[in-house]
């Protein structure tokens, strides 16, 4: 075997160490939930949105020769005083080096950074054996759900049920009632309400029985659900399905938004029955494992 060398990477190696991620992370084996399947989409994040540690401060490379055969980094948010593990990715039969690659990453997490998060798929053993070696506790198992907007059939705008001021006093205290302890309150929410945020709801008996809220971003082709919630009142009377397809339509309108994905604990069952009867599919399954880093350096 010939000897396998670890590397920092520069600006130069980008393209090239997102091509290696995308073709990897494309594998249910190695994939890590957050990292993306586009080489292009890795590219520009690596470049551009690892702000508070760069790209080559915050990765290691290894070679065989002068073949890359394994990546490891993390995306550091300092202000959170977390990172995300991206990574272990490995050649399949280039595996032996993984605790090398991560010990030495470690070595470049700041001491200011006291959180490291995985998000690995279920079927990635070389992150599970990582998360047991350097004692990650698991935190929960989450699903990944996609709708794709060639598979959705768009409502026109003009006939989505906007939220109107009379409705306000209810939206707020429903999404009060059911968020008590969350980053918006329902007041907070509504002052949000713009060309790309919107409240949507559905009305019975002239009452409020359930809104959602949705952000879009055109200019990076993202978009988010919120929150939305339903009365207990009118709960069983299929309103949430009902909410996320008027929320869906009104998201896939803007051409930008080619896809909408969503996260959800595995252990709401019933939350991933409401997607999945309002057209997204499962497409991958993670645990979510993090660590403490309490005087790591």
């Amino acid at each position: 075997m010939d000897e396998i060398i670890m590397a920092f990477p520069s600006r130069d190696t980008i393209d090239t160490v997102a091509a290696f991620i995308a073709r990897l992370n494309r594998q249910a084996h190695s994939h890590i939930g957050y990292c993306g399947r586009q080489p292009e989409e890795i590219a520009s994040t690596l470049r551009n949105d690892f702000t508070d540690i760069p790209f080559e401060k915050a990765f290691i490379l290894a070679y065989e020769e002068e073949t890359l055969i394994g990546v490891i980094g993390f995306d550091a948010d300092i202000e959170q005083k977390s990172a995300e593990v991206w990574g272990p990715f490995l050649e399949a039969n280039q595996q032996e080096p993984v605790y090398l690659l991560f010990q030495q990453m470690m070595q470049l997490i700041p001491s200011a950074i006291e959180k490291l998060c995985m998000f690995p798929n279920k079927e990635n053993n070389l992150a599970a054996s990582v998360t047991t070696a350097f004692n990650f506790s698991k935190q929960s198992e989450q699903a990944i759900l996609i709708l794709r907007q060639n598979d959705f059939i768009t409502t026109q705008n003009s006939m989505l049920p906007i939220l109107p001021e009379h409705h306000y006093s209810e939206m707020i205290n429903l999404h009060n009632l059911v968020f008590p302890y969350t980053y918006y309150n329902g007041e907070q929410i509504l002052n949000r309400i713009g060309e790309n945020r919107q409240v949507f709801h559905v009305e019975k008996e002239g009452r409020l029985a359930g809104y959602i809220y949705v952000e879009v971003e055109p200019e990076f082709s993202e978009a988010s659900i919120e929150f939305f919630a339903v009365d207990k009142r009118y709960r069983g009377q299929s309103i949430g399905t009902e909410l996320l397809r008027i929320a869906v339509s009104w998201i896939f309108s803007f051409n930008e938004i080619k896809e909408l994905q969503l996260c959800v604990n595995t252990t709401n069952s019933s939350a991933i029955h409401l997607y999945q009867k309002a057209g997204f599919q499962l497409v991958d399954e993670l645990y979510f494992f993090q660590k403490e880093l309490k005087d790591h350096v």
